[in-house]
């Protein structure tokens, strides 16, 4: 096997609360991931030569050792300890927007271990490949599985929820950029806060109830990193008919849950108009990968 092809979806976070920091400065999360329809599509092939080669048309992708794929790539061999067998070409059609809150960068990675395993002939199982993942960071476990999931501690704790029926998701990312350690700084310099209960939101996900998980959902980064432009488009999901909305992760992107996929394209046909640079009506997925083996 040469090569292999992998769409790796990206997420949306339904809820999320810190709830402790690890001596080593990690935060401890509880939040809801969501596997949405927004995916990059990866195409990994070995041939003669050495090294890796990224190839991609968007612009401010990374290619060189900063770009997770890379690190995926030189840590699956460490892990394994197996020599490489060429040169790897990973050729990426990136779709979901970059410092968005939306795992593409996690989801890249996670695509990277799971494509390398077919190609090295399955070494590790799915127990060592999320060890791998988490030690590559804090998304890239729940992409390696997808679907509906609570993670705890620092993502690497899952618990697999039913998959979620009838919501329709509006996203949008504004023209700013949010740097994860930036937002986490905010939260921590910010004085305590009323939080949204977890145990309710919880029932509302289980009884799948569109306008109980809208009053549910929360964010705690969005609340610390209190940005107008985040406001501004929360309120428009919200007068557009949207059930509820809020940033995704650190942001920058921000979501309305519809329970009408034709309330949900009409307001995104809207914001569109608006300029901004990524506008789009996504469903829920349940899975954060899709393989092909032996693609071209």
């Amino acid at each position: 096997m040469d090569s292999v092809r992998v769409k790796a979806y990206g997420k949306l976070n339904l809820y999320l609360d810190i709830v402790g920091k690890r001596e080593d400065g990690y935060h401890l999360l509880r939040t809801v991931m969501q596997s949405v329809s927004s995916c990059d599509t990866l195409l990994f092939s070995i041939g003669e030569g050495e090294g890796i080669e990224i190839v991609c048309d968007s612009l401010n992708f990374p290619k060189d050792d900063t770009n997770l794929i890379v690190k995926a790539v030189k840590s699956f061999l460490d892990f394994t300890e197996m020599p490489p067998r060429g040169k790897l070409t990973v050729t990426v059609d990136k779709k979901i927007p970059m410092m968005a809150g939306m795992a593409g960068g996690s989801a890249d990675c996670a695509a990277t271990i799971t494509a390398l395993n077919e190609l090295y002939g399955n070494p590790l199982s799915k127990k060592h490949m999320l060890e791998l993942a988490a030690k590559l960071g804090a998304d890239v476990p729940f992409t390696l599985t997808g679907g509906t999931v609570l993670c705890e501690g620092i993502g690497e704790q899952m618990t697999k929820l039913a998959d979620l029926k009838g919501l329709y998701f509006a996203v949008v990312q504004p023209d700013i950029k949010i740097s994860t350690p930036a937002a986490y700084k905010a939260y921590d310099s910010k004085p305590p806060f009323k939080k949204k209960s977890y145990p309710r939101f919880a029932k509302a996900m289980e009884l799948n109830e569109p306008q109980l998980i809208a009053d549910g959902m929360f964010n705690a980064l969005e609340i610390a990193v209190a940005d107008p432009h985040i406001t501004e488009i929360k309120e428009r999901f919200i007068a557009s008919g949207a059930l509820g909305a809020q940033m995704t992760g650190s942001g920058s992107a921000v979501f309305g849950v519809f329970d009408d996929w034709r309330k949900a394209e009409s307001c995104i046909d809207r914001l569109k108009i608006q300029g901004y640079p990524y506008a789009e009506m996504l469903e829920p997925v349940s899975a954060g990968l899709e393989v092909t083996k032996n693609a071209k």
